[in-house]
């Protein structure tokens, strides 16, 4: 028996807990300002896109940081030379083109102040067996100019030229064209650790069939092929990507089209890390996962999710997959964007419910998530009636929420730019849109709003798209994961439940962004803000003994870069802040105008990576 002592004091306790609770809930009602999306800003007052840094610029500013120069020869219309300038841009460094080696051989200025630091070389209509260009490539080599070949000759063309296979680094040419079982990225050159892409499993679209180089001495190699059967020499193993050492230069070659996409980027970077004692440059520092057509706010496909789920979609929605998107942003650390679809389908007559909205955007704000808008229909309702329908429901539901970030899908430019101009639209600060090959996968789609490029599938991740990944993490500290919504109110077969989905998307996230927990998680719009700060930067670096020195421009703080050293530690950072990466490889985060990074040696200071 409860004496009334112990009763009473149960009672209090329980009263207490009740209204604790209570007012926890209270007050957390209260604070959810969702009506209002903080990320609403002047567009005017943002750096755009006259204020973006541009390399043909970069020799005709008064006034302007001294800069190294990137020389790409080869054919203009090449995805190499895009890639080439591109990466040019992000690093801020001057970039020049011209067609032939002999066209840059008579227009050169070699007097040291047009001296490049490097000359990235694309072999496409380029006849390398001809003598006299071996002959340029040497003389640049011999005055201290690194090459980067970001493709090689013919297989039969190396084999045919003693001063071709020297210049390459390659000792014999075993194989014009051989199939490998599987390709192994060594660790140490991009970010994110090595990494072994096997030809068995379901996620391989690698190239496998390369020709079969074995290099000579004096060479390093950075990924290779292997065969079923271990080989008793792995230096004997096909070379993919290697560097052959000529005193103060390098000559980098990639085996394949590597340097033809964004991945590109990544090389660029890693190789320029491999160049130099210590490497520092600009980086974003974003990751981003965009969640497309959630929520859905129309009841549809209603006999559908009552058949595989028993429940109306909105139930769906809330019960099933938001608990699921919660423990994977909080167990990924990226940042999540849920661009939302008020309908699907505009011709089922299943109209957006009014109730939806303000529902979403309380539980989105919750935790830190963004609500943005999807361009996307299924219905192939036109776009300039989507978004009109699109307003009419916010105006009637929530007038004062307004987007500022919009998923364009695959849309073309000029839908975009049309799509602009909506009036659900004129708060948009930045457009997501899928990959389409392009290497600018940051930028400005007009003068005001910006363009970041979706980079992987989180229901897929294949093999090419994690190397792309990890080589545009190297490059760019970014990242931007498409979770596509569509396949779970719209299954095309019976492995699309949720259920499935979720595990795999579960298992991709921890697989392919484990390593990239030190850059920032954020949302379209606040990944809107480190790009326009990105691209608006300009800089100077320099030694000084131990210590690497940094002066800023005007751009937006704080900006970040990556510093990549071959045997020092950092021991402090005055102006700014830092965070190490990898051993060797630091984030830092730059807060003033001049930032001072005192280096040590860290023979003694040993980092693993966890």
């Amino acid at each position: 028996m409860i004496s009334r002592r112990n009763f009473f004091a149960m009672t209090t306790i329980m009263c207490v807990i009740f209204f604790m609770f209570q007012f926890s809930n209270v007050a957390l009602e209260g604070w959810n300002n969702y009506e209002v999306n903080s990320h609403v800003a002047d567009k005017d007052e943002l750096h755009g896109r006259s204020d973006m840094y541009r390399t043909q610029w970069a020799q005709e500013e008064a006034g302007a940081f001294p800069r190294s120069l990137v020389v790409y020869i080869g054919n203009e219309v090449r995805p190499t030379r895009e890639v080439a300038e591109v990466w040019s841009t992000y690093t801020k460094r001057k970039f020049e083109a011209y067609p032939s080696l002999e066209a840059y051989d008579r227009f050169k200025r070699m007097d040291g102040t047009g001296r490049p630091e490097m000359i990235v070389v694309d072999t496409r209509e380029m006849d390398l067996s001809r003598a006299e260009n071996c002959g340029y490539l040497e003389k640049y080599i011999e005055s201290g100019i690194n090459l980067v070949f970001c493709n090689l000759p013919e297989a039969s063309e190396i084999e045919g030229s003693t001063q071709l296979k020297e210049l390459l680094g390659i000792r014999e040419v075993a194989q014009t064209q051989t199939t490998v079982a599987g390709l192994q990225l060594y660790d140490g050159f991009l970010l994110g650790g090595g990494r072994t892409y096997q030809a068995e499993d379901a996620r391989q679209d690698m190239d496998l069939s390369f020709p079969w180089y074995k290099l000579s001495s004096g060479t390093k190699t950075y990924m290779k092929g292997f065969f079923r059967e271990e080989s008793q020499d792995p230096e004997e193993d096909p070379a993919v990507i290697w560097r052959k050492s000529y005193g103060d230069a390098f000559v980098f070659a990639v085996n394949g089209e590597y340097m033809e996409d964004v991945t590109g980027l990544g090389l660029l970077s890693a190789m320029t890390a491999e160049m130099n004692s210590y490497e520092i440059y600009p980086v974003v520092n974003a990751q981003n996962m965009i969640y497309a057509g959630y929520p859905v706010l129309s009841e549809e496909n209603g006999e559908e999710m009552m058949r595989r789920y028993n429940r109306s979609l909105s139930a769906v929605s809330q019960d099933i997959i938001w608990p699921n998107m919660v423990d994977i942003s909080r167990s990924s650390k990226l940042g999540v964007t849920c661009m939302t679809a008020p309908q699907l389908d505009y011709v089922d007559y299943e109209f957006p419910r009014e109730d939806l909205l303000a529902r979403y955007l309380k539980m989105l704000n919750e935790q830190k998530m963004e609500a943005g808008l999807s361009g996307v229909n299924l219905s192939n309702t036109p776009l300039k009636q989507k978004l009109s329908e699109d307003y009419d429901y916010m105006q009637t539901t929530l007038p004062s929420y307004l987007f500022t970030s919009f998923y364009a899908g695959s849309l073309e430019e000029q839908q975009v730019e049309e799509a602009l101009e909506a009036t659900v639209l004129e708060e948009v600060r930045t457009v997501v849109a899928d990959y389409d090959g392009r290497s600018d996968l940051v930028g400005y789609q007009t003068e005001t709003v910006t363009r970041q490029s979706i980079l992987s599938n989180g229901l897929s991740h294949t093999f090419r798209e994690d190397f792309r990944v990890r080589s545009v993490e190297t490059a760019l500290g970014y990242t931007s994961v498409l979770v596509n919504m569509d396949y779970v109110v719209y299954p095309a077969s019976g492995d699309e439940d949720w259920d499935n989905l979720a595990q795999v998307l579960s298992r991709n996230i921890g697989t392919g962004w484990e390593n990239f927990r030190g850059f920032a998680g954020t949302t379209a719009s606040e990944c809107d803000s480190h790009i326009r700060s990105f691209l608006a930067l300009d800089y100077s670096e320099s030694r000084e003994e131990d210590s690497v020195l940094l002066t800023l421009n005007e751009a937006e703080l704080p900006v970040w870069f990556v510093l990549r050293t071959q045997n020092e530690a950092i021991e402090r950072v005055e102006g700014g802040s830092y965070k190490q990466l990898e051993e060797h490889v630091y984030l830092i985060e730059a807060n003033e105008r001049n930032v001072k990074i005192d280096l040590k040696s860290s023979e003694k200071y040993r980092y693993i990576y966890r």
